[in-house]
């Protein structure tokens, strides 16, 4: 991974989009999707999937998505079901992919895209929203407060920082999740949509990340906020 010049983020904060432009990346800002529940109409990590090399799937219906992607120089491909607004027919673009691995509930995840991705080791958890629920810190790492999936990542031979909930806010439910909240935008640089000091687990974090070589962002000074994460979608060369 080289330094991210594009990403995908929610439109509904103009202060997170902005605070990412001034760094020079491009950002792809969501539209809302009238099939999601409205707290998450607008996250990228439940609108679309990004499966490397320049493609991107879109939930089926999200057309708005496809054009932005289309207008971003990437190719796209169509899940096979549109979303829709409960559990677990929300969840169907919400796949962890990290390097080789794909961590995913097959009850959840749509059909294409587990199609899509069936060349790399597809790992089953209980969780469905695997995306959201954990923060990519390397090819190697990644932080949760699932243990479920947390004892998935690990048996795959990932290291994982146990983190407990909460601390993240998601307007609308009690609390969101840590990778909701944030997203590579180097391969040494974690940006963060708020304020790592308002996380109760905010040392044990910036000492996990400080032992891999990794920078944190703050994007706001405000709480953290889980918006649907922080995809990024192409890399300066």
């Amino acid at each position: 991974m080289e330094k991210v010049s594009s990403v995908i983020i929610s439109g509904e904060y103009p202060a997170i989009c902005k605070s990412l432009e001034q760094r020079s990346i491009w950002v792809m800002r969501t539209k809302p999707s009238q099939r999601l529940p409205v707290p998450t109409q607008f996250h990228a990590d439940m609108l679309c999937c990004y499966l490397g090399k320049g493609i991107l799937a879109v939930a089926k219906g999200e057309n708005q998505m496809q054009d932005a992607a289309i207008s971003f120089g990437l190719q796209t491909i169509l899940t096979d079901e549109p979303l829709s607004g409960q559990y677990p027919g929300d969840a169907g673009c919400n796949i962890l992919q990290i390097g080789n691995w794909v961590f995913l509930n097959p009850k959840s995840a749509d059909t294409g895209l587990q199609r899509a991705l069936k060349h790399f080791p597809i790992y089953a958890t209980a969780q469905g929203y695997t995306r959201c629920a954990a923060a990519i810190v390397d090819q190697d790492s990644v932080i949760t407060a699932d243990m479920g999936l947390s004892m998935v990542l690990k048996r795959a031979g990932l290291t994982v920082l146990d983190i407990q909930p909460g601390g993240i806010r998601l307007p609308g439910y009690p609390y969101g999740f840590i990778g909701g909240c944030c997203g590579l935008i180097a391969p040494n640089q974690l940006a963060f949509t708020g304020s790592l000091g308002f996380h109760p687990d905010s040392q044990k974090i910036k000492s996990f990340l400080q032992e891999r070589g990794v920078q944190w962002i703050e994007l706001t000074n405000e709480p953290l906020l889980d918006i649907g994460g922080i995809i990024p979608i192409t890399e300066r060369v």
